[in-house]
């Protein structure tokens, strides 16, 4: 069998002894959960505020979601832009998407100011279509940017492509076309099932080690308003209507906030002394998905990539939480042995956690998982060997997917004592830090324009 093992954890080389809470504690705002989307609101919530910030984390920072992810940095949505508008209306399906665009400023911006030396590689990545449906898809939502003022995404189609003709004379405008053979060779594959791509800036990195190198700068930078307690779960969140009590172990934490920045699946409850019943609905806002990924070292150096297959099997879920699909990075890797590599990881297979079903990191890994990445590989990545190939790594990660694919980010309509920072749906280290910028808005007192991300209960309206 096959452990759970994560190239980014394994990147960490962690010396910190864990500390957990010890005694009772005042502060103004606790952050539960210690992966990219705590330690980013942390960060914002510092630097933007004068509140005194006490991080709490059941076990390890990073260890979670943020330590067995795909390390892939993106903004799009798991939905269409399209369904959004419908859902939404122009103008907020719109701000959205320049709201988690925004994110790669403010990852520029902790990098700056914090003098992070965590690699992040950005490039020009790729998404390669397979389907009519799929192109005029993507033409849709392409029409919608560039309605909404923003620029359209670079699509390039086919010469060679007969459906071609069908497309809508309207989105003429929104793509280009080119020889297949140039659309392969930048989707890095030999599959002609592949007959468009869309490209756009797209990253890399590892979000652990970008969490454990941002947090030592919050502890150094801010030593008299900061704390972190790992090994710490909660038990109970007691909300008043002007402050709440957390239980820590056999301790109390008091603050003014408290801000949720957890993949959803605690066992903890919530009471809401300020309103009606938060509980039953906080633990109804997200559904798990395990997503299964594997990787393994290249001695050759080409340059990092990103790219998203969606291939002619491949049908947009009725789900909106989320649509299957394979996807691989390739960035350069130091295993610790002293030689240079680069790794290629890749990811797409997942399943749903079904509810009350406990989840372990743990538990080995799925070689079914690891035999369908690898036959997806043989059949779409040119550079994959053809013979046996020994597979570095192999993990798995739990996601937590909001009801309709959006994240929640602001305060609980029920009781803004309580804030939400969460709902991975997929593709969260964008979203987690812009998220982590707008809760540090409300912090300060402000009261940001409405936004597809509102957390919403109609009992609250």
């Amino acid at each position: 069998m096959t452990q759970n093992r994560s190239p980014w954890i394994q990147q960490l080389n962690r010396t910190r002894p864990v500390v957990p809470v010890t005694r009772d504690l005042d502060t103004d705002v606790v952050i539960v959960g210690g992966g990219i989307a705590g330690i980013t609101t942390a960060f914002f919530t510092l630097r933007n505020t004068d509140a005194s910030v006490v991080l709490v984390e059941a076990d390890k920072v990073a260890h979670g979601a943020t330590g067995h992810n795909a390390g892939q940095v993106t903004t799009y949505f798991e939905r269409p832009l399209s369904e959004l508008v419908q859902e939404f209306g122009l103008d907020l399906a719109v701000d959205a998407q320049r709201a988690v665009e925004s994110g790669w400023g403010l990852l520029d911006q902790i990098i700056t100011e914090a003098r992070l030396t965590t690699p992040l590689y950005r490039f020009t990545g790729y998404a390669g279509l397979s389907t009519y449906e799929q192109v005029l898809q993507h033409l849709q939502d392409n029409a919608y940017r560039t309605q909404g003022g923003m620029p359209a995404e670079t699509m390039l189609v086919a010469e060679e492509w007969r459906e071609q003709a069908a497309l809508p004379t309207e989105h003429r405008a929104l793509y280009a076309t080119a020889p297949q053979s140039e659309i392969l060779s930048k989707l890095e594959t030999d599959n002609t099932d592949y007959i468009a791509l869309l490209a756009y800036q797209k990253g890399c990195t590892n979000s652990a080690l970008f969490s454990e190198e941002l947090l030592a700068y919050l502890v150094a930078t801010y030593p008299g308003r900061f704390s972190l307690y790992e090994g710490s779960p909660v038990r109970t969140v007691a909300l008043a209507a002007s402050a709440a009590e957390l239980k820590v172990h056999e301790h109390t934490l008091r603050a003014a906030h408290v801000v949720l920045c957890t993949n959803g699946f605690e066992n903890f409850s919530i009471t809401n002394e300020g309103g009606v019943e938060i509980d039953t609905s906080f633990h109804h806002m997200v559904t798990g998905r395990v997503g299964y990924m594997s990787g393994y070292l290249e001695a050759d150096h080409h340059a990092p990539i990103a790219v998203s297959y969606f291939s002619k099997h491949h049908a947009p879920s009725n789900d909106p939480t989320g649509e299957s699909y394979y996807y691989l990075t390739r960035r350069p890797h130091d295993p610790g042995d002293g030689k240079a590599y680069n790794l290629l990881c890749t990811g797409g297979p997942d399943r749903l956690l079904p509810e009350g079903t406990p989840y372990s990191r743990h538990d080995t890994c799925s070689e079914e998982m690891r035999e369908a990445i690898d036959t997806f590989l043989r059949a779409n990545y040119h550079q994959h060997p053809q013979g046996n190939v020994s597979y570095d790594y192999c993990w798995h990660g739990l996601m937590g997917y909001t009801p309709n694919g959006i994240r929640r980010i602001g305060p609980e309509p029920c009781n803004p004592v309580l804030l939400y920072n969460l709902g991975c749906n997929g593709v969260g280290i964008l979203p987690s830090v812009y998220g982590g910028e707008r809760i540090a808005r409300w912090l300060r007192g402000e009261t940001p324009p409405p936004s597809i991300f509102d957390p919403e209960d109609q009992r609250a309206q």
